[in-house]
């Protein structure tokens, strides 16, 4: 089998360029075009110490792995470790996932491949199977960053919030609303929207029961509430449209202390403490809404 010098240089040259800026494009790190040729043009010549019998001993791991360094520091120029650490992986992840995908459709398709010597080799090799396998990594890619992206995102929007009431305290897991916009109407104080089940603890007995008696938030439960236990408790009402009602009134007190734990624990001087009687997460992640206004 013959394997034309220039063709092979191209392939890799084409591919090489493709995968790095790939990583350039989910990563968003800054770089220049001709940083990522010059990178892809290194990558595709080191494939040709296979060819030379005294450089044979370039392709060994060692060498592949010292490669793919200078390869990462010509494309990226990353200054910290951590930075690095961060596009090497990323580039071998993008690497594994195009080889892989294109296999798969070489597979497919019964091209000719030939492993040996330390090079891949495709027989009569067709530039619509290396745009298909572009696509469909970018398609999936784009998938996986996502998902990755919005975990990322839901953990960093959770916060544990400590509530103090009468010398009573319980820690729960709030999450950082952006919609959440419930303020006491007189004061405009931000409210913390809590789920009564897990506050109930820090509540006097008597308020216990009724919002045990009472499942969903009504306008009976303000005024029994009110009326009972209004010397135990600084009470507000606040009126609501964002929890699943058009007119609803959700009730409040103001707690002796709140401190929401983020990379530096902030002790909130001014909130209203919102009880809500249902559940705020179907799946438990969370059981409070945080007033974005409160982190600022």
């Amino acid at each position: 089998m013959y394997i034309y010098a220039e063709y092979l240089l191209l392939e890799n040259l084409a591919i090489n360029y493709i995968i790095l800026f790939i990583t350039k494009k989910f990563l968003k790190v800054h770089t220049t075009q001709i940083r990522l040729l010059m990178a892809s043009l290194i990558g595709a010549l080191y494939t040709f110490v296979v060819f030379y019998p005294s450089l044979i001993f370039m392709a060994r791991f060692s060498f592949k792995l010292a490669t793919s360094i200078i390869i990462i520091m010509i494309a990226f120029n990353p200054k910290k470790s951590r930075s690095f650490i961060k596009v090497i992986s990323a580039f071998y992840l993008v690497a594994f996932a195009f080889a892989g995908t294109s296999l798969a459709l070489f597979y497919i398709a019964d091209i000719e491949t030939y492993v040996g010597g330390g090079i891949f080799y495709i027989a009569n090799f067709q530039l619509k199977f290396l745009i298909i396998s572009v696509v469909l990594i970018w398609i999936l890619f784009q998938i996986v960053w996502e998902y990755v992206e919005n975990k990322n995102n839901k953990r960093r929007a959770f916060f544990p919030v400590i509530i103090n009431l009468n010398g009573k305290e319980i820690e729960v897991t709030a999450l950082l609303d952006t919609g959440n916009s419930l303020k006491d109407p007189i004061s405009k104080i931000p409210v913390i929207v809590v789920e009564f089940l897990a506050i109930k603890d820090i509540l006097p007995d008597s308020i216990q029961n009724i919002f045990l008696k009472y499942k969903e938030n009504s306008l009976d439960a303000v005024v029994d509430t009110m009326s009972c236990a209004s010397n135990q408790m600084k009470f507000r009402i606040i009126p609501y449209k964002s929890l699943g009602k058009e007119n609803g009134l959700l009730l409040g007190f103001k707690p002796d202390k709140v401190i929401v734990k983020s990379e530096r624990s902030t002790l909130i001087g001014e909130v209203v403490i919102g009880i809500y009687n249902d559940t705020l997460s179907n799946d438990k992640e969370y059981v409070a809404l945080l007033h974005p206004e409160i982190l600022t």
